[in-house]
């Protein structure tokens, strides 16, 4: 099941969409939606702004990326300059599309990471992944999630460490996957999403196929989007939400390692 919304402006010049997901996410996605309105509306005839929405339910969850590429099948991706990937907590400022227009975007970038500014947690999410992780690295993230108390321990305390942290624009390995910006040539070399995992370590897939299409992953502070705090995530069960993880990262190095 899904919606498409387009907000067409006259004479445009970039054509640029948004793919999303909600979860019992009603409230949340209607925010989000008057943001992009209101963001496009700003930008006035530079731009043609299409909304793509996967409505999973209980019954019908095909997770956040099956979802997005459920979405994706909807029109065709290779008709866009960006294709925005995203949860629907979040707001974009008024700003943020004419800001990405002025972005000068290299013809070798394969994903843009923009500032997702967390008021709970006092940080910037971005960029998420510096460089490529070890495969140790990842076993032991692996081994970590198998103990839920350990995880959550950890977590608070890097949140804690990445408080008031900032990173100067450039090349990074992966951004947070709650607001991915896809180029036209992502699409053109690595095509729709598919991603055959229910949820997490979508970061690391994502960064796996820029890095085997030559393409770069470029984190952009200049570009903001406000995260609401996990409407979907933040209520799941702490064991579960481990359990996910571990299953994930299982997937990632079978699959990339």
């Amino acid at each position: 099941m899904g919606i498409y919304i387009n907000y067409r402006t006259f004479a445009a010049m970039k054509r640029i969409a948004v793919f999303c997901v909600t979860f019992k996410s009603d409230v949340e996605l209607e925010r989000y939606k008057a943001s992009l309105r209101k963001a496009a509306e700003k930008a006035g005839d530079e731009i043609e702004l299409s909304i793509f929405v996967s409505q999973n339910t209980e019954a019908d969850n095909p997770g956040y990326f099956g979802g997005i590429r459920r979405a994706m099948l909807q029109t065709n991706v290779l008709d866009y300059d960006y294709g925005i990937i995203s949860n629907v907590d979040l707001t974009v400022e008024e700003d943020f599309f004419v800001k990405l227009l002025a972005y000068d975007c290299a013809e070798d970038t394969g994903w843009i990471a923009p500032q997702i500014w967390s008021a709970q947690e006092g940080r910037d999410r971005n960029p998420k992944i510096l460089s490529r992780y070890p495969l140790k690295t990842l076993k032991i993230l692996k081994t970590i999630f198998r103990f839920p108390p350990v995880w959550a321990l950890k977590r608070s305390i890097t949140a804690r460490q990445k408080r008031g942290e900032t990173h100067p624009a450039g090349e990074i390995y992966g951004g947070h996957g709650s607001f991915i910006i896809l180029t036209h040539q992502y699409f053109k070399h690595c095509g729709v999403i598919d991603y055959p995992v229910f949820l997490f370590c979508e970061e690391i897939w994502l960064g796996e196929q820029c890095r085997k299409a030559g393409l770069k992953v470029m984190y952009e502070p200049n570009l903001l989007v406000s995260d609401a705090e996990h409407a979907s995530t933040g209520r799941m069960r702490l064991r579960y939400y481990c359990h996910l993880n571990e299953m994930a990262l299982d997937y990632i190095i079978r699959t990339f390692y």
